[in-house]
């Protein structure tokens, strides 16, 4: 019976391999993607960049909305619900909605806790604005984690594509050196521009900036750009006009001020606070996909680049 065993394995094991590379090589034949959510376009594109062609990658939120407040359809839970991965930004920044994707979406594979589940937030060595005192509401829709638009700094869209390639291949070890060599090309990528997007706008330092809302923090960290005010200071809440006009006052001390903002912002207060600053208002990209013709990451960079640079010569 053992030889007759033994034999059997002999001569089955090539016709198994064989069948495997025809599978894997015989034109028509698919391999099974690792099937990726990601909650915000810049994450979409990143792991799209870092997965390549093995995976499947599905956006819940459209680079054009505001990631803060994003209606929880169940079309969004349908796509969660056949999720191998879910990537999101954390930071709370989607607290509003993505808990009920989740609870909708019954997916084992990426609920808290599970492999399927990356917060991509985890890549960061550093969080800025993180409150010191215990949450008040008062102050508006306040981050208690900290300042979530951490993906307006390009390095940490590097770092968290390091984070993504990590679990990918936790996910799909066949496709590991795969992940990480992507990861790494992505990283040099965004290296090989960090310098020329520095060196165009460096001739925007000496412009004080005002944002409408506290989303630019990173970028301006990472360029040295100096912050001098918010028009919408508690995140969420309509601008008292007392406010409004303290900025404008501080706007026209300093001279030479540049408003910036995203295209889901209230656009006409804030053009009207940047025309009595006598200052140029900047529609800045937040995100893939958040302007026309801005369908990648680097674009991203090399948008505002252009729109910031080309205010300075306007004005």
């Amino acid at each position: 019976m053992k030889r007759q065993t033994s034999e059997f394995l002999v001569w089955t094991r090539p016709i198994a391999l064989v069948a495997l590379l025809v599978c894997l090589l015989w034109p028509g034949v698919t391999v099974a993607k690792l099937k990726v959510v990601a909650t915000l376009s810049d994450l979409g594109w990143i792991a799209e960049r870092v997965g390549g062609e093995d995976v499947e990658v599905e956006v819940l939120c459209p680079g054009d909305q505001d990631p803060h407040y994003l209606p929880a359809k169940p079309s969004l839970a349908r796509k969660l619900r056949k999720a191998d991965l879910l990537v999101y930004n954390g930071l709370e920044l989607e607290i509003g909605w993505l808990p009920l994707l989740l609870d909708a979406a019954r997916n084992p594979q990426v609920r808290p806790g599970s492999r399927g589940e990356l917060d991509c937030a985890l890549a960061l060595t550093e969080i800025l604005e993180v409150p010191t005192g215990p949450p008040d509401r008062s102050q508006g829709d306040i981050h208690p984690l900290g300042n979530p638009h951490y993906l307006s700094d390009p390095r940490n869209g590097a770092a968290v594509g390091q984070l993504m390639a990590a679990r990918m291949a936790e996910l799909d070890p066949a496709a590991a050196d795969r992940y990480r060599q992507r990861a790494d090309g992505l990283q040099a990528d965004i290296a090989s521009r960090i310098g020329q997007w520095e060196q165009r706008l460096m001739v925007i330092k000496e412009h004080p900036i005002v944002v409408y809302h506290k989303q630019w923090e990173y970028l301006l960290a990472w360029l040295g750009f100096e912050l001098i005010g918010e028009i919408e200071h508690r995140p969420g809440i309509a601008p008292s006009p007392r406010h409004v006009e303290g900025v404008i006052q501080r706007g026209r001390q300093r001279g030479g001020v540049i408003v910036i903002a995203a295209p889901w912002n209230h656009l006409d207060a804030a053009q009207k606070a940047a025309d009595r600053m006598a200052a140029p208002l900047v529609v800045l990209p937040a995100a893939v996909g958040s302007l026309d013709g801005v369908d990648g990451y680097f674009t991203v960079f090399d948008t505002i680049c252009d729109l910031l640079t080309t205010a300075v010569a306007d004005g």
